[in-house]
């Protein structure tokens, strides 16, 4: 009778190993690489000034255009630890390399990098997987800030031209929550696909903004300089990738 519950506890310690042997049989460790588009936001500013004017001035109230969101194509790496088969850390980085000609990189943010660290939680079957994501980190925009040109002389006028700003950067904290859907043509390869939203919390900036003259007149629109305030964003983004156990 002893051996009955010696011989039960061992038993139940091999049913338990069982998915812990299937995974080390696997592979624990993940590397792969990916595509991701991202739908990113360089911040919000607004302008009162219609016309230029020499400051001090008395400002009038005219519409104008904020910064845009721009469509950012990506290439990343990324590695994992999977604990088991529902449960996997994760360290990802994207880098967006678009940085367009004259002003615009100071609309769009230039350059950015992206950072993430946390974990993807789910199902994994033989041929496929779901699973949630929770990922925090950082997004540099390379020109998501802008500051006064050095030995460039201004005239004094509100809003400030943007001619006489240049970019630098700035580094927002990013969360990135969604969705994993995977499927493994092997046991030793994945095929992945990623869509969620990178949330970014930016600070106080300096962003462009397009005046519009007023109606009736022969001003031109121009792009002058306005500040963005705090803000919390919600940006889409969609990856596809190829990944390999070992």
């Amino acid at each position: 009778m002893r051996k009955f519950p010696f011989a039960a506890a061992a038993a139940l310690a091999l049913i338990l190993s069982a998915p812990a042997r299937a995974q080390d049989d696997e592979g624990r460790f993940e590397v792969g690489g990916q595509f991701t588009v991202a739908n990113l936001s360089n911040g919000r500013g607004s302008t009162v000034t219609s016309v230029p004017c020499n400051a001090p001035c008395t400002p009038t109230t005219q519409t104008s255009f904020s910064n845009e969101r721009g469509t950012e194509p990506g290439v990343g790496a990324r590695f994992g630890y999977g604990v088991n088969r529902h449960l996997t850390l994760e360290a990802e980085a994207n880098f967006f390399p678009r940085d367009r000609d004259e002003f615009d990189p100071d609309f769009t943010g230039g350059r950015k990098v992206q950072a993430l660290f946390g974990v993807k939680a789910g199902q994994r079957y033989e041929s496929a997987g779901v699973f949630a994501k929770a990922r925090a980190g950082f997004v540099h925009f390379g020109r998501g800030n802008l500051r006064p040109r050095q030995g460039v002389a201004c005239i004094l006028v509100v809003p400030p031209p943007l001619g006489c700003y240049e970019g630098t950067g700035r580094t927002d904290f990013a969360v990135d929550l969604g969705g994993v859907f995977e499927l493994y043509p092997s046991k030793k390869t994945i095929v992945r696909f990623d869509v969620g939203d990178t949330i970014l919390r930016a600070g106080d900036h300096l962003v462009p903004v397009i005046v519009n003259p007023p109606s009736g007149t022969s001003f031109p629109a121009r792009a002058v300089v306005a500040g963005a305030p705090a803000e919390t964003t919600h940006n889409l983004q969609a990856s596809v990738g190829l990944g390999f156990r070992f």
